[in-house]
């Protein structure tokens, strides 16, 4: 670190724990964390906690009751993640119950702040930003995080309910990736319990009579097919495959925008495509929703490479059927005013102008 930035650390956390001096805006907080990011890549976190002691008490200041704005309090959560990304500085911060205390109740999550959608946003993006190790995935477990994710996807702020979906994959592919993929069965039930019981959680959502539930697991897995290439997503497709084609079954079909994108989704998938039953589900919902519905998804199908040639025909089907249904109507209604004749007059009343 620059020694100038050094020297001035210490008055800028007097500055951020202090409610008298409020912070404009959030720009400044984001530059400052970016700073921080940047410094803990290049280097160790837990010697920049070590040598400079007043990072560790404003983490800690935070904690007491007091009036802090919302906007110290989400700044607080995510730097905190960024220093735990490291393990050895997670546990570290973990002696002194810092991290407890900020991420599981009586924290930010029993205090009045909770009722900031900023303040549940820094919250994720600390979790998020701390989930790079195997001391991070136990203490998800333990502490009760994973179900306060759980709620948050049904979040009234659309962004921060986005946040939650997206840090449930990030703790999936924790808990499957890494030194134990290789001994990942493609059977669910066989994973560890994190992975367990967001995966039964993914599968009461697809089974609920909610759209927004059902919308919600949609929304999971189609950032998990997006972003994820390991092993485990092919016994995630495989678990929950059957629950997604079941959704085709009822009338209306549940979230049909969500269900689109999760199957072109799975279908650009390397690890994914080969699935026979994909092709499947995507042909019944090509045929079980409206064209305009579908028609998003008959695009997709085209600009895929290996597609079946029998799935390639349907969806240029739903394109085109728009213009069946114009050319349909103008043959059954010869004598249509305004209608252009053979001969290129107009037809008006059964006589062609000008004859």
């Amino acid at each position: 670190m620059d020694p100038e930035c050094a020297r001035l650390l210490p008055a800028l956390c007097d500055v951020l724990a202090d409610p008298r001096q409020p912070v404009a805006d959030d720009t400044c907080l984001e530059k400052l964390l970016d700073w921080f990011k940047a410094v803990t890549e290049a280097g160790s976190s837990l010697l920049l906690l070590q040598d400079h002691p007043c990072l560790v008490e404003l983490l800690f200041h935070v904690l007491k009751p007091q009036d802090l704005s919302s906007r110290i309090l989400s700044f607080a959560l995510r730097l905190a993640g960024i220093f735990a990304a490291q393990e050895n500085c997670f546990q570290y911060l973990q002696q002194g119950e810092l991290l407890p205390g900020l991420f599981r109740e009586p924290g930010p999550l029993g205090a009045a702040a909770w009722a900031a959608p900023s303040v549940r946003s820094g919250w994720i993006q600390g979790l998020h930003s701390l989930a790079q190790h195997p001391s991070a995935l136990r203490f998800l477990a333990d502490s009760g995080a994973v179900d306060t994710i759980f709620s948050l996807q049904g979040d009234p702020s659309l962004f921060v309910a986005s946040a939650a979906g997206q840090l449930l994959v990030r703790v999936l592919d924790l808990a499957l990736c890494g030194p134990v993929e290789g001994r990942i069965s493609l059977q669910a039930w066989d994973w560890p319990a994190c992975a367990r019981k967001i995966v039964c959680h993914l599968e009461d959502c697809l089974r609920s009579e909610a759209t927004p539930r059902v919308t919600q697991a949609l929304h999971v897995l189609t950032t998990a097919f997006g972003h994820c290439h390991g092993l485990w997503t092919q016994g995630l497709w495989v678990q929950l495959s059957p629950l997604v084609a079941r959704l085709l079954e009822k009338d209306p079909v549940p979230a049909p925008h969500a269900l689109v994108d999760l199957l072109l989704s799975v279908a650009r998938s390397s690890m994914l495509s080969s699935d026979p039953g994909l092709w499947e589900t995507a042909a019944q919902t090509l045929s079980h929703l409206s064209p305009t519905q579908a028609g998003p998804l008959a695009a997709g199908i085209l600009k895929l490479q290996d597609c079946p040639q029998a799935l390639r025909i349907q969806a240029f089907g739903v394109l085109l059927q728009p213009l069946a249904f114009v050319l349909e109507a103008t043959a059954q209604a010869p004598g249509m005013p305004g209608r252009l004749s053979g001969k290129g007059g107009r037809v008006q009343e059964g006589r062609t102008l000008g004859s």
